[in-house]
């Protein structure tokens, strides 16, 4: 799925190249192929790593308020509990090394 993705932004990037007629041309919606060239640039889309690569976990805090906790249990049956305010993004990163090891 990622190597077809990444196959679509290149195509996009072809001189002369229009993200909707692209995006037409394989039937997907437009907005989801930007997405896609966005991380493309920012990282995210890049190929998953190698099944020898070893998770890197990013630290994150919890700073003021007392915020209701949130609880999610993942497929694998671990339940991660976060208290206070947590950053969206951070979040997302966490939960994308996670789920390479589901």
């Amino acid at each position: 799925m990622v190597a077809e993705k990444l196959r679509l932004v290149e195509e996009t990037a072809q001189p002369g190249a229009s993200v909707s007629l692209v995006a037409r041309r394989h039937d997907i919606n437009a907005n989801m192929l930007f997405t896609w060239r966005r991380q493309a640039r920012q990282g995210p889309l890049a190929a998953p790593p190698a099944a020898d690569a070893t998770a890197a976990f990013v630290p994150m805090g919890v700073i003021g308020g007392s915020a209701r906790p949130i609880e999610i249990e993942l497929p694998n049956g671990v339940r991660l509990r976060l208290g206070g305010e947590v950053d969206g993004g951070s979040l997302r990163r966490l939960l994308t090394v996670l789920k390479e090891t589901w």
